[in-house]
């Protein structure tokens, strides 16, 4: 049993010192995490006044409704064509399918949002047979293409794990048609998974900034969103700047709680 002891002792201390440094390192993160999250309120210090009275700045205003409408219409389309493209990669199998996959889902979150400003400002640009650049269908298109990956995840996500299950095999035993499938299993099965979808969509699209500014420029109330108030202001007008900045982030914040309320549920 003394072997045993001083065996394990050194062992035990080596890991408490590994066990101190992981403490440290994770604390060091969350430190810079938090600050990084939280100084903006901290900069406004005795700048109050002045972004209370910018907070409804016409073109705060314009900034605002122009944001948080394009995201809730970018949010309700990502829904809709979710469903019909997670159908279809659950119920089919393909060559290819694991690279279509990744093209409609990993590749969209990691290809630069400024190249993607630059694909549609040249193929529905000037001198292109549709040219909508520097309208609000541009504002529509490009957060579209960033932020719809987030809804097509989740829904094809829950649409396998019901599929594993086996209740959609046991409605068209029962002689459910596709449509059937679809309206009475999937969708309510996976409407919790929907909203939390619809939330992150609606998040990253808050805060798309360069396609958007590429393909649809900064036009006051016709196209200009809040990253770009605060790109075009930061140097100019900082309370103006400060004042985008904190609806934007209260705006993340309050749609990343509703996200996890919602994953809180669905456990």
């Amino acid at each position: 049993m003394q072997t045993e002891t001083k065996i394990g002792e050194p062992a035990k201390k080596s890991l408490d010192k590994f066990n101190l440094a992981l403490r440290m390192m994770a604390g060091a993160f969350i430190l810079f995490m938090l600050v990084s999250l939280f100084y903006l309120y901290v900069a406004v210090g005795s700048s109050w006044g002045l972004v209370a009275k910018a907070l409804f700045d016409s073109r705060i205003l314009g900034a605002l409704w122009i944001s948080v409408s394009s995201a809730f219409i970018v949010g309700a389309i990502a829904i809709v064509v979710a469903i019909p493209t997670a159908y279809v990669l659950t119920y089919n199998n393909f060559r290819g399918k694991t690279l279509m996959e990744t093209l409609l889902i990993e590749f969209p979150q990691t290809f630069p949002p400024a190249t993607v400003g630059l694909v549609y400002l040249l193929m529905l640009g000037p001198g292109s047979p549709i040219d909508i650049a520097y309208t609000y269908p541009a504002v529509i298109i490009a957060k579209l293409y960033v932020s719809a990956p987030f809804a097509l995840s989740f829904t094809l996500r829950r649409f396998r794990e019901i599929h594993r299950t086996g209740l959609d095999v046991i409605a068209e035993s029962l002689g459910g048609r596709t449509r059937h499938v679809l309206f009475w299993v999937l969708i309510p099965l996976s409407a919790i998974d929907l909203l939390g979808g619809f939330s992150l969509t609606w998040a990253r699209a808050m805060g798309e900034l360069a396609a958007t500014l590429i393909f649809a420029g900064a036009i006051q109330w016709k196209t200009e969103i809040f990253p770009v108030v605060v790109l075009t202001t930061s140097q100019s007008d900082p309370p103006l700047a400060l004042a985008a900045s904190l609806i934007a982030a209260v705006l993340s914040i309050v749609a990343l709680m509703i996200f996890k309320w919602i994953v809180g549920r669905r456990r």
